[in-house]
């Protein structure tokens, strides 16, 4: 039998002015075009080979899963020499692989051979920053080659410089001596590029020799003013390979033709500072390849053998040559980050402000916190630091461009990067827990103890927070442990919290479940709830078990987590429900008088049990429990079963809980039925009173838009695969004059409907405006005007401007059918 369900809504116009404003976007595509020019002989080209092919290719063949960022994501760094237009940039995004064209994951290429200088910067203008008004994530996997001397290919100990993070806000007039902004941002000594010990972000230590008398008649801030070289307006995290701690004046480079140097000692040992008693104030010695953390562009302390702890550059000398080390804060030394490895770091950016402290934010990092397999590392090598927003010179922007720099010098160094996330882009993240639901615990909790037999659910809920993009088509990989038995899962989401998307038990193999997540997540439908339904097996032996591996990858955004661990117990008890634990009605009228439950009870040791010491206790929907004896002779199981009475149920989701004690004391874990009685196909919430937006006359074709708060809710209970359609019919518009008082005058127009491929339908019959096909066990509630737009749904179709003001009133009658049929009807 098919529904034919009506609703009627009354309708309201009112007739003023109407203006339309069309907004335009203009998208442009930009790229980098290069000219031959004058390049100074040390700087390799971008093209060039690699000088460790055999590392690369070990890198790319061990590269983790990445995002896309090809789109352009990133902007590749544009710098220069002086009379030369060819940029010297090193950095190139490559592809992890050329012949699959599912795989997107782009690798970032900062350097790969001798004397080069590479930096990436993100795209603001792309919508890909940092945004300094919300908290922010990003993770990626680094990668630092391995130490070779490809002119002779003998391992050594050299390797290349190193990269690092930056944040910066560089502006072409931030520096005299460095006036270059955006992505023009890097090191520089005299207008030219500085690779070596600045990575590209630091200041550049290349002028170590001044005649005496310069020196004497001015301050030393003035004749070596270091600052100024560094990118302005910039923080950096750090990663340094190579260590420059030579303080020798032999050792330190001058050339006298040029009059210029090479910075080689940010990495000398700070150990001259004593107060006016000998005392000791500060020391460092840096042992190894390192991290640290502080602003590029920082201040410079320019007195010898006296330590300003808020400097990041402190002038020393030996001899005739003044050089600078660099005062590492945050340090984390003796690190092993050039062993062909990729590494995984996580930055974190704290929004929240200390009222005492109002421009100061905290910036964060875990480093190697995952194995490449995904699965989460404790590790020890973090860092933070609270960063003055006011340094970067903002004003009111609330974007912050970030990005990577590098550089090598007489060694070569493959300095890659792979990205999971890009906070701007998607800002989420996932938690899991886990629900015993035959106990009713939640773990982790204060009881983290499961017993054999016990149904198990694994919940993941991946939480959108924030971006400018949908996080889309999610690939969810989730590992179980081999102590349960996958029964199949759903996915909820919080948009359309009655709509369920069933994971089926084939979706399981090799110990693990993937399925691709069909709703894409945004800031409109922010939670997808993955719950995957276990069993805990059979076993003799208390067990704990341990976290299970789940990943969440798209091209966009990828997430990783782990699900708590937990110990499986061996009560003295087991109580088996031997029928059918999930049973569905498909509506009050097909469910049975009497649902029966069977089930048996035994002791977990094996040995006999007495039906008669043993009571039987269930419960329907929570209330109050009731109980009945069990009977015969003993046995090593004894049977049970008790009828579940239709009066009892209702519309919708049933529980009954069952749970057996003996007179001893001893006790089964309870165990869950879950009785689903479908509800049917009617209508939800309509709204009575809707209305379009006031217009004055109007004009031949002219469509005017929806006002104020429309609601078509369709509610199908529903089980199996079903459909319906929901047609509109609209009657002409008749002027009112009063209450429920119209005159014989029909406004010159009428309601429309436009559908998704641009048609207009008349809707002066029955005419079908949506369709949809119900898969799930659950009830399904869909409001139709959801997916309306300033493109879709109902209209008002002005056919003359000769209408008289006032105000018209009609009639709009809603159909329910039962069932897919004629779509013009």
């Amino acid at each position: 039998m098919g529904l034919d369900n009506k609703f009627y809504k009354k309708l309201f116009i009112f007739l003023a002015f109407f203006e339309l404003f069309l907004i335009c976007e203009l998208v442009l595509d930009t790229k980098e075009v290069y000219s031959d020019g004058n390049n100074e002989v040390y700087v390799s080209h971008v093209d060039d080979k690699p000088a460790d092919p055999e590392d690369l290719e070990n890198a790319i063949a061990t590269a983790p899963k990445g995002l896309d960022i090809s789109d352009p994501t990133f902007l590749r760094g544009v710098f220069s020499n002086p009379g030369s237009t060819e940029n010297v940039n090193s950095s190139k995004v490559i592809r992890r692989s050329n012949e699959n064209s599912v795989d997107k994951t782009g690798i970032l290429r900062v350097t790969h051979g001798l004397n080069q200088l590479g930096a990436i910067w993100s795209n603001i203008d792309n919508s890909n920053y940092l945004d300094i008004s919300q908290d922010q994530s990003m993770s990626m996997w680094l990668y630092f080659g391995r130490p070779i001397d490809s002119s002779t290919a003998q391992k050594k100990l050299e390797v290349g410089d190193g990269m690092a993070f930056v944040l910066q806000n560089a502006k072409p007039d931030s520096s005299p001596l460095n006036p270059f902004g955006g992505i023009n941002a890097i090191s520089r000594f005299n207008g030219k590029p500085a690779s070596g010990e600045t990575l590209g972000v630091w200041a550049a230590d290349f002028l170590n020799v001044v005649d005496k008398e310069t020196i004497q008649n001015n301050p030393l801030s003035k004749v070596f003013p270091i600052s100024g070289r560094a990118i302005p307006n910039s923080f950096a995290i750090e990663f340094d390979t190579f260590l420059n701690r030579l303080t020798a004046e032999k050792d330190i480079p001058y050339d006298e033709n040029t009059g210029e140097g090479k910075g080689v000692s940010f990495d000398a040992d700070i150990n001259k500072y004593r107060d006016i008693n000998g005392v000791q104030l500060y020391y460092q010695n840096i042992k190894g390849q390192h991290i640290s953390m502080d602003y590029s562009d920082g201040k410079a302390h320019y007195i010898v053998d006296d330590y300003d702890p808020s400097a990041t550059y402190l002038i020393d000398s030996n001899g005739n040559k003044k050089f600078f080390k660099m005062n590492h804060q945050n340090l984390q030394d003796e690190l092993n980050l050039t062993n062909s490895k990729w590494h995984h770091i996580t930055v974190k950016f704290a929004h929240s402000t200390d009222s005492s402290k109002p421009s100061m934010r905290n910036l964060s990092y875990a480093f190697d916190d995952k194995n490449i397999d995904g699965t989460f590392v404790d590790t020890k090598i973090r860092g933070n630091r609270d960063i003055d927003l006011n340094h970067f010179k903002l004003g009111d922007s609330k974007k912050l461009r970030w990005g990577f720099t590098g550089s090598t010098g007489k060694f070569s160094e493959n300095n890659l990067i792979v990205f999971e996330s890009i906070p701007s882009y998607v800002n989420a993240d996932s938690t899991v827990s886990l629900i015993d639901t035959t106990k009713g615990n939640t773990i982790p909790g204060k009881d983290n103890n499961v017993n054999i037999g016990d149904d198990l659910d694994f919940v993941y809920d991946l939480n959108y927070k924030n971006g400018s993009r949908e996080w889309s088509e999610i690939l969810a990989t989730m590992n179980l442990p081999e102590e349960v038995s996958f029964n199949g899962g759903t996915v909820t989401y919080d948009k359309k919290p009655d709509y369920r998307e069933e994971i089926s038990v084939s979706e399981f193999k090799d110990g693990k479940v993937k399925h691709l997540i069909q709703k894409n997540l945004s800031n409109d439908n922010k939670h997808a709830k993955i719950m995957l339904h276990t069993t805990v097996k059979q076993r003799t032996n208390k067990i704990k078990v341990a976290k299970q591996h789940a990943h969440f990858v798209s091209d966009n955004f990828i997430v990783d987590d782990d699900t708590p661990s937990f110990i499986i117990t061996i009560p003295e008890m087991l109580l088996n429900v031997t029928s059918s634990k999930n049973i569905n009605y498909k509506s009050m009228d097909t469910a049975p008088v009497n649902t029966q439950v069977t089930g048996t009870v035994g002791y977990s040791s094996g040995e006999d049990i007495d039906p008669t010491k043993v009571t039987v206790y269930y419960s329907i929907n929570n209330g109050n429990p009731k109980s009945f004896n069990l009977s015969g002779g003993s046995s090593k199981l004894a049977n049970f079963n008790f009828d579940v009475p239709k009066t009892e149920l209702i519309l919708g989701n049933n529980t009954v809980k069952v749970y057996a004690k003996d007179s001893s004391g001893k006790m089964a874990s309870p165990s869950t039925i879950n009785i689903f009685v479908g509800g049917g196909l009617r209508f939800g919430t309509v709204s009575k009173d809707v209305a379009f937006e006031t217009v004055k006359g109007g004009y031949a074709g002219q469509l005017v838009s929806r006002k104020g708060k429309w609601q078509v809710e369709v509610e199908d209970g529903r089980t199996g695969k079903h459909g319906w359609m929901l047609k509109a019919k609209a009657e002409p518009l008749k002027k009112k004059i009063g209450d429920n008082k119209y005159t014989d005058e029909v406004f010159k127009g009428e309601i429309v409907y436009k559908n998704m491929l641009g048609e207009i339908k008349p809707l002066t019959v029955g005419t079908n405006i949506y369709t949809n096909i119900k898969d799930s066990i659950s009830k399904q509630t869909i409001d139709v005007v959801n997916e309306w737009n300033s493109k879709l749904g109902m209209f008002l179709k002005v056919h003359d401007n000769n209408n008289s003001s006032g105000t018209y009133e009609g009639k709009i009658t809603w159909s329910l059918i039962d069932g897919i049929g004629s779509n013009n009807t």
